[in-house]
């Protein structure tokens, strides 16, 4: 059977943390790595990826989602010839580099906050500037603490084998993030019949703030700066 290789499947779906202040802005940049792509079987939710199939692994190329038109391909990456005929799957779960590119604004309703600099410091947000021209950075997904929704959680290792955070949270010197996420239907793999997905991005608030000072600040540890938050993706199997 010819093998065939489906449109990268990305759903970056973690919460807002508990922070005094968190604000969202967009991204016209955002470029992240998969190192690990699984199916999971239909059962499965938000926190539990049952009887995880590997379609995809290695490093990807960096992917820019932010300049990816809606359901068209922004990289291939895995098989799904890989799944078993008949089985029914209705998740995923990808692990991911937590350090993407990025570039963008984010307003907390007074002051609007570029980004700037990059983040050299895995454990720490970062500061922004309060004028100019956004510039294209490195930043890391996510705060590092719990409460990010059962999706979503840190790993010590790209390739299926590192020890992972509790869900909803994320280590702060942890390299990689796992999330899982539902496909709009579930996928049951036939003999002769290999289905497309094609999936749709959003990155209106993919830029996050979090801290309670206003302006573009930030401070020790991750109490306030700019990180990696959240696109909104819709993955669509037919």
């Amino acid at each position: 059977m010819k093998k065939t290789i489906l449109t990268i499947l990305l759903f970056i779906f973690f919460n807002s943390t508990a922070k005094a202040v968190n604000f969202e802005g967009p991204a016209t940049q955002y470029a992240i790595v998969m190192t690990y792509l699984e199916m999971c079987e239909t059962g499965s939710t938000d926190a539990v990826c049952l009887n995880p199939v590997t379609i995809g692994s290695g490093e990807s190329a960096s992917i820019d989602i932010a300049n990816t038109s809606a359901g068209k391909a922004a990289a291939s990456y895995g098989s799904l010839s890989k799944l078993t005929f008949g089985k029914s799957y209705s998740y995923m779960q990808v692990i991911m580099k937590r350090q993407i590119t990025i570039s963008g604004t984010v307003s907390d309703g007074s002051n609007t906050c570029r980004t700037d600099a990059n983040n050299s410091d895995i454990s720490k947000n970062v500061a922004g500037k309060t004028t100019g021209t956004p510039s294209t950075i490195t930043l890391y997904i996510g705060d590092t603490t719990n409460g990010n929704g059962d999706n979503v959680n840190s790993v010590s290792a790209g390739d299926g084998t590192g020890t992972a955070q509790a869900v909803g949270t994320i280590d702060d010197d942890d390299q990689f993030v796992q999330f899982r996420g539902p496909l709009v239907a579930p996928v049951i793999l036939k003999p002769g019949q290999i289905p497309t997905m094609t999936i749709a991005f959003g990155t209106s608030e993919a830029l996050g703030y979090a801290g309670s000072s206003g302006g573009c600040a930030a401070t020790a540890g991750e109490t306030q700066g700019l990180y990696g938050s959240s696109p909104d993706v819709t993955i669509t199997v037919k």
